[in-house]
């Protein structure tokens, strides 16, 4: 399969991976990136450094990009900064965030939600609703899953003609302070 829809950007440069792809942050360098394509012959890698990033055929296309020092996750529909800790994987939906303690943080939409609370499914309790700057609603969440306490955090990022993005965070208990900090952290810069 070709190109995707998500790809990463900063550093003067985009990164575009070929599907379906992980984008990892790197230990060599603090603003190196590793690309991997899981495709059917197997997994393919390539590590770009800002200093000397090349295209690797099959993995990622590397051009001229933003010079701004942070990476940003580029989709048709929105942009995001990416948090340190998460990777990003390719899935049916833009993108997923994935890091530790099974915290993930996935992006859907724009679409209209006329009541929030249809984000809430059986099982879950809401343990607080706020406002995140001056209008993204926020909906957390607590649950339990194979026996362990898990947090969930709805935030519904508003766009335009009144539909939203449905940014949602989850972890298991030790993740629940880095997954809520990536999660605002991304909707911040957004």
């Amino acid at each position: 399969m070709g190109h995707v829809l998500a790809r990463v950007a900063g550093y003067g440069m985009v990164l575009t991976p070929y599907w379906p792809y992980k984008f990892e942050r790197s230990d060599a360098a603090p603003d190196a990136v590793v690309v991997t394509n899981r495709g059917a012959a197997g997994p393919a890698k390539a590590l770009l450094d800002p200093a000397d990033a090349h295209s690797v055929p099959g993995v990622v296309d590397v051009e001229p990009g933003p010079d701004h020092p942070f990476w940003v996750i580029e989709t048709s529909a929105f942009i995001a900064a990416w948090p340190a800790g998460f990777s990003v994987e390719s899935t049916s939906e833009p993108y997923c965030l994935a890091g530790e303690h099974d915290a993930s943080i996935s992006v859907q939409g724009p679409v209209r939600i006329a009541d929030p609370d249809v984000m809430i499914t059986p099982g879950q309790t809401v343990v607080a609703r706020r406002t995140m700057g001056p209008d993204v609603q926020v909906i957390e969440l607590a649950y339990e899953h194979d026996g362990e306490p898990w947090w969930q955090g709805v935030y519904l990022y508003p766009r335009k003609d009144g539909r939203v993005l449905v940014v949602t965070a989850q972890s298991r208990e030790p993740g629940i302070a880095t997954a809520r900090r990536g999660v605002e952290w991304m909707l911040a810069l957004t």
